[in-house]
């Protein structure tokens, strides 16, 4: 129906760039928001055109509409449009200027959106926390009442606060967030107030508060499949944190099934090579290796890994976390030699920029250590180890448990 109420449109009005931009424009949010990111694309880098010849390529409206394409780009998940989304960002950067940039007025406000989503979409957490604060403070002074707007940059802030294993100060945001009469169901939909609640939950969840996540992810699940139907996307996304929930709570009768679910529909509906998919294999290899099914485990976090960085580079931010953690799982298997050469491939960059807490260096040093030590290598082991451990207890960021195993190790003769 948009395509065939905007095509005679768009052709009406050939001679007339400034309209047939708006025409594209339109079409572009619009399928945007229904998921068709391509088609949306498409009617996007058409816009740009139009809008650069009627107003000029560093008028404010064509820059602000060269940053939805970024945005656009970055949600499409590919390589292909992760490089794109990067060169119109660098294109559009270089026609706004710095001082525009650095400035209080729509056309910062929008690249930082853009900027931000970029770098959310590829994991890079930290980065696109800065962007989104960035985003918060110039729409809360330009567009204090852009509910939209305000949902979208809010929840990233959030999501961002979760992933760099901030809990403590996601939950008071959140409990802000649904709280705020600008960002009631009736203004932003019960969709996105639905997200809310599920970054509500994997916060308690973070935090081993089971019980209160559990009914509020399943609730918020139920009413986004209730509108967006079984197999979208954020259903599946919302789905697999229900999963994740009952598997930290030690439930694999239920965590197993709902997980096998997810993979399935997700590969179905967006093909086995996005990016999502993979993630969502890996999340389903963490499952069944928890729950005793080890070479399964194995076998879907070798695929998430290596699709990952085949398909999304060597750097890629999601396959560097599930290569950490498949060179420990292979190593409490005793299977020493992949899992050095699993800890050998991995970047500190890339760790941290899925998660930011300090100390990954240390981290993957202590990895390696225990691994050279329980393979019979201890003189080599050792000092790594040793030195992993200080450095880490000082920082106060490693996890009790892992730390606990490798002091225990440290102790054995």
């Amino acid at each position: 129906m948009l395509e065939q109420a905007g095509k005679p449109l768009a052709q009406r009005f050939d001679r007339d760039p400034a309209v047939r931009g708006g025409i594209h424009a339109a079409l572009g949010d619009a399928w945007r928001t229904l998921g068709d990111r391509e088609r949306a694309a498409r009617h996007l880098r058409q816009a740009v055109q139009d809008y650069g010849r009627a107003f000029g390529v560093d008028d404010a409206q064509t820059l602000i509409t060269r940053y939805g394409l970024v945005r656009t780009l970055a949600y499409a998940g590919t390589p292909e449009s992760f490089a794109e989304a990067e060169r119109q960002l660098e294109e559009a950067d270089r026609l706004a200027g710095g001082r525009r940039l650095e400035g209080e007025n729509e056309v910062a406000l929008y690249a930082a959106i853009a900027r931000g989503q970029l770098h959310f979409q590829q994991l890079q957490i930290e980065p696109s926390l800065v962007a989104h604060r960035r985003a918060d403070v110039l729409q809360r002074a330009l567009r204090p009442d852009d509910a939209a707007m305000a949902a979208l940059i809010r929840s990233n802030i959030a999501d961002g606060l979760l992933r760099s294993d901030k809990a403590e100060e996601a939950i008071p945001l959140l409990q802000t967030l649904l709280a705020d009469p600008l960002l009631r169901p009736e203004r932003i939909g019960e969709s996105t107030v639905a997200g809310y609640r599920v970054m509500l939950a994997r916060a308690l969840r973070n935090m081993g508060r089971y019980a209160e996540a559990l009914p509020i992810a399943e609730a918020a699940a139920t009413t986004t499949e209730r509108i967006l139907g079984p197999d979208d996307y954020t259903t599946l996304v919302q789905m697999s944190l229900v999963a994740s929930i009952h598997d930290y709570a030690g439930d694999c009768a239920k965590a197993l099934p709902i997980a096998r679910t997810v993979r399935e529909r997700m590969a179905k509906r967006y093909g086995e090579e996005r990016q999502a998919t993979l993630i969502e294999t890996g999340n389903l290899g963490f499952k069944e290796y928890d729950c005793g099914n080890r070479d399964a485990g194995l076998t879907y976090l070798r695929l998430a890994e290596s699709g990952l960085r085949k398909h999304f580079g060597q750097d890629n931010v999601a396959a560097h976390s599930f290569r950490y953690a498949l060179a420990g799982n292979l190593a409490e298997q005793g299977r020493y030699a992949e899992a050095l050469e699993m800890v050998e491939g991995l970047s500190v960059p890339a760790l941290t920029a899925g998660d930011s807490t300090p100390g990954w260096e240390h981290r993957l040093q202590a990895l390696r250590g225990q691994i050279l030590m329980q393979s019979g290598r201890r003189a080599e082991g050792r000092p790594l180890l040793t030195s992993a451990v200080a450095s880490l207890t000082q920082l106060e960021v490693a996890d009790e448990e892992q730390l606990k195993s490798w002091q225990f190790l440290l102790q054995t003769p």
